[in-house]
């Protein structure tokens, strides 16, 4: 260990001077841009400026598919071509070629884990970067060869019959944010000069509508109070953006009479001058052409070009389109609705991203250009792909212990059914299903959510079914699982009373938020937490958990906090920090956790500290469930005190 931490820091060290030295043959190319010793800026800055209307506007106008990608080549000034369309949820999605596929994002979720999230993003972008440098190496541009992601999706799950459901982290925007953090960083990589491939968080904002009764998805209006947008379904994209994404896709609906990818209030005043962004806004598939087809928002693709870039949108991705939407920008340009200061501005971060992603660099300056097929379903990453699907697995009912099962003595263990044998339902599903008949039955034995585990399902199934080298499951539900549909609000209604767990009021949904058995049990004691703090102030707690059981196991701890004094409308309570943590058999860990000022925020006509009584919540689920695990949930309060002031006026 000591030689290999020596070897890290020799390397940090000599890092600037290995740089002068590869670039010290590049000092003799033509253009700025291709300077590796100048800064980025300059570079960006050199190589727009080298490019008449008619290539900027081809720039901005080809990010889709097929006919619509990829960017095109600038030949005069050696720059190739460049396909945006890629997705990396789980996996190189639809490459050309094989890629290691791990579980949907939902199951993902359901590891309550950002490390495994973080080492699954990472492997994906591994496998990303070594294809792209395959496909580069023949002249390969097609659709999904480059190193911009479509992922993650971030909406919040607040319907169970949308159809995206399994794309998304849960319904929980602190669990979404935390897990979208995870992803951004393991698929971006932390060279201090390249990133391995780029993020794309979607879809902003206000996703998770019908399909298409009443209306469609490609015309319909999100009507969304504006305490909610704020509270439920912006957190998750600012921890995007915090993470450091290069890029955000703005959606198919409307916001309050706006189409998304024409919002400015979306596009310019929240993502780039409340949060600071500095990437790239790439458009649903088709999306801007719809806010003409669809939304009838505007009346001609000139109109709707004008709408769009001035709002903040950066990269057209259409169904197949030549003509496109953002042809219409040198037209817009000439006749004074879009101003070429503004083309160029839109064109910074695409060309950015593309230098940081280190495609104007010489090759052997980045050492992402090496990874090569032999990367791709290495050993690492199928083992990985075990690992996460065994981390996602949700016990939902262990009648009599009958999981883990002994194989050896199955067959004289009497489970009921006169067929001596267990009964074991395996769900392989997103959305939540009707179950009931199965929760209540005695001849259903156990239930196991399995989500959508991808290649390894096989073998991670076998393994949690018999606890064979400690499987254990740790899976925790990332939505709240209704008891019927006459509990679940209609989808069209955005309103988030009687939506998730955070405000699902009265109703006793079959399985909670949270929730998930194991194969062992956990006693928490000794919760410390500060009892006063000032308005400004972190909040310090720290828990101890023991597992009690007869194996080892991972334990998902989770701290809920609920207002008691809130000025507005808050949640009932809400998720405000969670650890997943191995324990030993007879072993016992300490947990310490912050709790940061933004999580006791609220929304009036801006974020909002306010002093009063908070209380908070910490063990393996929720407090106060009908249906719950074993473990215990210890409560505690504490008190802020000082006068109500702006988040925006304290320094974390």
């Amino acid at each position: 260990m000591k030689s290999i931490t020596l070897s890290m820091a020799k390397t940090s060290i000599l890092y600037p001077f290995i740089l002068l030295l590869q670039v010290s043959a590049c000092l003799d190319q033509d253009y700025p841009f291709r300077n590796p010793l100048l800064p980025w800026d300059v570079r960006v800055k050199d190589l727009i400026n080298r490019l008449d209307l008619d290539e900027m506007v081809l720039q901005m106008a080809r990010g889709g598919v097929m006919k619509n990608g990829p960017a095109p080549a600038i030949p005069h000034l050696g720059i190739k071509p460049y396909n945006w369309n890629t997705e990396c949820l789980r996996g190189d999605a639809q490459a050309p070629g094989y890629a290691t596929s791990y579980p949907q994002a939902l199951g993902l979720a359901a590891s309550f884990s950002s490390e495994l999230i973080f080492k699954v993003a990472n492997a994906t972008a591994t496998e990303v970067r070594a294809k792209h440098n395959y496909f580069m190496s023949v002249g390969n541009y097609d659709d999904h060869t480059g190193l911009s992601c479509f992922s993650p999706v971030i909406n919040i799950m607040r319907h169970p019959l949308w159809g995206r459901n399994q794309e998304t982290y849960g319904e929980d925007p602190y669990l979404s944010g935390l897990l979208a953090t995870a992803f951004v960083k393991g698929l971006q990589g932390d060279h201090p000069r390249y990133i391995k491939a780029n993020a794309g968080c979607k879809h902003f904002d206000a996703h998770g509508g019908p399909e298409n009764i009443p209306v469609s998805r490609f015309s319909f209006d999100a009507k969304v109070e504006e305490r909610d947008l704020r509270m439920t379904f912006l957190p998750q994209f600012q921890a995007c953006v915090e993470a450091g994404t290069y890029s955000i896709m703005c959606s198919y609906n409307r916001v309050n009479g706006i189409p998304a990818c024409a919002n400015k209030k979306l596009l310019t005043d929240i993502l780039r001058s409340e949060w600071g962004f500095k990437g790239y806004v790439v458009s649903d598939e088709g999306a801007i052409e719809f806010i003409m087809l669809a939304h009838k928002y505007t009346s001609s693709f000139l109109d709707t070009a004008i709408a769009s870039v001035n709002s903040g949108c950066n990269l057209e991705l259409t169904f197949n389109l030549t003509n496109n939407v953002f042809m219409s920008i040198k037209d817009a340009v000439h006749l004074g609705n879009i101003t070429l200061e503004t083309v160029k501005e839109r064109l910074y971060p695409l060309f950015y991203t593309r230098m940081r992603l280190g495609e104007f660099d010489p090759p052997e300056m980045n050492p992402y250009s090496s990874l090569d097929l032999s990367s791709v379903q290495n050993q690492e990453h199928r083992d990985l792909a075990v690992e996460a699907a065994i981390k996602s697995f949700v016990l939902l009912k262990n009648q009599n212990h009958t999981l883990p099962l002994d194989i050896g003595s199955i067959r004289g263990k009497r489970f009921g059914a006169a067929a001596g044998r267990p009964l074991i339902l395996l769900l392989f599903n997103a959305g939540p299903l009707d179950i009931s008949w199965a929760q209540n039955s005695i001849g259903v034995h156990a239930i196991m959510e399995c989500f959508f585990p991808a290649q390894a399902a096989g073998t991670a199934i076998a393994k949690i079914l018999t606890g064979s080298e400690e499987a254990n499951p740790a899976g925790r539900l990332p939505a709240t699982w209704p008891a019927g549909m006459e509990q679940v609000p209609a989808m069209e209604n955005y309103t988030m009373q009687g939506r998730t767990y955070r405000y699902y009021g009265n109703q006793v949904p079959l399985f909670p938020f949270g929730y998930g058995l194991s194969y062992t049990t956990f006693q928490y004691t000794d919760l410390v937490v500060t009892p006063s703090i000032q308005i400004c102030d972190t909040l310090q707690l720290s828990v101890q958990v023991k597992n009690t059981g007869i194996r080892t196991g991972d334990e998902v701890i989770q701290v809920y906090m609920s207002w008691s004094n809130a000025s507005v409308p808050v949640p009932r309570w809400q998720l405000v920090a969670v650890q997943r943590v191995a324990i030993l058999l007879g072993g016992s860990v300490k947990v310490s956790l912050l709790l940061l000022p933004r999580q006791r925020a609220v929304w009036t006509s801006h974020w909002l500290l306010e002093p009063g009584k908070f209380y908070i919540y910490v063990g393996g689920q929720q407090p106060f469930q009908l249906t719950k695990v074993p473990s215990n949930v210890l409560q505690t309060s504490f008190t802020v005190n000082g006068k109500a002031c702006p988040l925006k006026t304290c320094s974390t």
